[in-house]
């Protein structure tokens, strides 16, 4: 069965490219389920992007002028798709290709498009935590999702919780929709030397909590500033390094403020952003530190939590359903994510209790657990676009 996979994920969304990373990862690893993926993209698109996503395809990436970032041809696709109610040219492409299964994200194909589509959403924290949107952001979502509920083929979604919600929010969905947790790829080379390497990097110290997010509002960067300076005034030393995306494409003052909070409280030593860093630079990072950090409001099903499963790491992690799903059988630590004082202690408990790593023998487990995950992830990705293509595998 041939699925074709748009480009997705970007400069505001970096999870994106990660996400089809690890599902056609997880597919190429495991031939015997008959998946056999194409990548489309545009000319114009990013030559870094498909070059990391190309290693793992049985053919070179469709590249076609449907997919072009260029406007003319954006505006004809759109036109097509909302007033026809079936983008031409997408299809016209993907025929000639041979495809059986479309995996649909972001872009609208139209309610008449005429191949099969397995339509992912990642989330619907837009019903939520609606604060974190514009009035105009949840209503497009919304139209956008009634859309797919009624004329997708199938829905996938990351986790039980997400599914939840897609039925609830969504009626017509229902019966038709597939939770699909994801397995991230585990990465290779990091080796002692890269962990030496990383600490000297960014002069690490010894002891310190690591926080990989996006400086995007839901993800709770304001509340661990507040933590620390509960900690600091109690005399607890506790280090926090962040790394991630330093733009919030929904509230672009948003990042600032984080960085100005960290000056006005005095926090400079105890809140250490980095800003963007080497990918290969993640894991160790994880590897060295005490515990890995996810503060988050809300999550479609987080891939730090899941990077940090796969080597064993420790987790501190904000009480919400999808993280108590996520980390299910495995030992984690929670805290109340609009609460200061809870995520101090459970950050002061962590470095209290937690040794920085590496894990050795925790890592060589987690690393056995984390290949079953992904041999679940890309049976049940398979079984989801067997269901949309109309063949239940």
């Amino acid at each position: 069965m041939r699925v074709a996979f748009p480009m997705m994920g970007g400069d505001f969304w970096t999870g994106g490219i990660s996400y089809l990373e690890n599902l056609l990862s997880a597919i190429a690893e495991r031939p015997s389920l008959g998946i056999k993926p194409v990548l489309m993209a545009g000319p114009d698109a990013d030559p870094q992007r498909i070059e990391r996503l190309s290693r793992f395809l049985v053919s070179e990436p469709l590249v076609s002028p449907a997919w072009s970032r260029d406007t003319p041809i954006r505006l004809a696709r759109s036109l097509s798709s909302h007033f026809l109610q079936r983008d031409f040219l997408a299809e016209r492409a993907l025929r000639s290709a041979g495809i059986d299964v479309v995996f649909q994200h972001g872009a609208w194909l139209g309610a008449a498009f005429n191949i099969p589509t397995l339509a992912w959403i990642a989330d619907l924290q837009h019903h939520r935590h609606p604060e974190m949107f514009s009035r105009l952001d949840r209503l497009r979502r919304d139209v956008g999702y009634a859309a797919l509920s009624r004329f997708a083929s199938r829905i996938m979604v990351s986790s039980e919780d997400a599914k939840r919600d897609c039925e609830s929010f969504f009626p017509r969905s229902r019966g038709r929709v597939d939770a699909v947790p994801f397995a991230v790829r585990h990465a290779v080379g990091s080796d002692d030397a890269l962990l030496v390497e990383v600490r000297c990097a960014y002069s690490l110290p010894d002891q310190f909590i690591f926080l990989p997010n996006q400086l995007w509002r839901h993800k709770n960067h304001l509340g661990v500033i507040a933590a620390l300076r509960l900690l600091a005034d109690r005399g607890q030393e506790v280090c926090v390094v962040a790394c991630g995306n330093p733009r919030d494409y929904r509230h672009p003052d948003h990042p600032d403020q984080v960085i100005r909070r960290i000056e006005t409280l005095g926090l400079r030593d105890r809140f250490r952003f980095l800003g963007m860093i080497p990918g290969n630079h993640i894991l160790p990072m994880m590897r060295l530190a005490c515990a890995v950090l996810n503060p988050s409001f809300h999550e479609g099903w987080s891939t730090t939590v899941e990077e940090a499963k796969a080597l064993g790491a420790p987790l501190v992690l904000s009480d919400i359903p999808i993280h108590r799903e996520q980390t299910q059988g495995i030992d984690a630590r929670f805290f109340g994510p609009s609460e200061a004082a809870s995520i101090a202690d459970a950050l002061a408990a962590a470095v209290r209790d937690l040794p920085p790593g590496p894990r050795p023998t925790e890592e060589a487990r987690a690393r056995l657990e984390n290949e079953v995950r992904r041999d679940r992830f890309a049976q049940s990705f398979a079984d989801a676009a067997g269901r949309a293509a109309g063949r239940l595998r």
